[in-house]
């Protein structure tokens, strides 16, 4: 087994994946890795990226050798203009929207490069699916991309201004994936305009901690996902999301994950 190396983790999944049956979902799923190729193949830094698949999204291992900041500053802004660049002209039902969970960490991949293990592949999907990104493609459902990312990544980047990343661009949000016992610290951005309120505001700024896998699940109906996503749409009509200090929380639900070789896309792979 190969010893763990340190990559940035970008975790996707195709909003709404599931309506509209196969020819929708084939046609979306292909649209996502033929954005990404070209991503990657446009990306000014060295390094083999490591890219997985299971139809409704795509697990992205981005080599060290790519810095963080351009992941935030290039990777996401990209995928955001590629996104609207398909959706032109496209039938309301047929809209590619995506949600990115970032985190970044030591990961085993194999010989044969396939990811092994690692707990920013699993985070990153947490992070991808929870209640903030969730309520935030509800309140702004013309965002091509909504992220959040881990505040390992947010204090790497962020704080120095890397790339123009500056706070304003950033939602401080507790990250909860209840029928998973997560729980962490992150951060939602949506590229090229300021996230939106998101549901359970909590006082004070965030501060970095560990996610905490063994926290017994917050108590929640997942039929208040609606009710919340209502409630952060009415938010966003009315907030200034450039005001600083302004930290939110939220119940979150699902989870997902996707994991291929460089080259022709697996259909195979594990839930992270």
């Amino acid at each position: 087994m190969e010893l763990p190396r340190h990559w940035t983790v970008v975790s996707l999944d195709i909003v709404n994946s599931s309506a509209g049956g196969y020819p929708r979902q084939s046609d979306l799923a292909t649209t996502v890795e033929q954005i990404v190729g070209r991503i990657e193949h446009r990306c000014p830094y060295p390094g083999r990226w490591i890219r997985r698949e299971r139809g409704d999204g795509e697990l992205i291992l981005v080599p060290a050798d790519v810095p963080i900041a351009w992941v935030l500053a290039g990777l996401l802004p990209q995928l955001r203009q590629e996104i609207l660049d398909h959706n032109r002209n496209k039938h309301p039902d047929h809209l590619l929207r995506l949600r990115v969970g970032i985190d970044c960490g030591d990961v085993s991949v194999d010989t044969a490069g396939v990811p092994r293990g690692g707990d920013a592949i699993v985070d990153a999907a947490r992070l991808r699916d929870c209640g903030a990104s969730r309520e935030a493609a509800v309140a702004v459902p013309a965002a091509p991309v909504v992220a959040v990312v881990s505040d390992e990544v947010y204090r790497r980047v962020v704080p120095v201004n890397a790339l123009g990343m500056e706070s304003w661009m950033f939602r401080s949000v507790r990250a909860v994936v209840p029928d998973k016992t997560f729980q962490a610290n992150a951060w939602l951005h949506l590229p090229s305009q300021p996230p939106p309120a998101v549901s359970a505001a909590v006082d004070g700024p965030a501060t970095a901690q560990t996610p905490d896998r063994s926290a017994s699940a917050p108590a929640g109906d997942p039929r208040d996902l609606a009710r919340l996503a209502r409630q952060a749409a009415g938010l966003h009509r009315n907030h200034d999301a450039r005001q600083q200090g302004d930290n939110v929380g939220q119940i979150v639900y699902g989870d997902h994950a996707t994991v291929t070789n460089h080259g022709p896309i697996s259909k195979g792979g594990g839930s992270a």
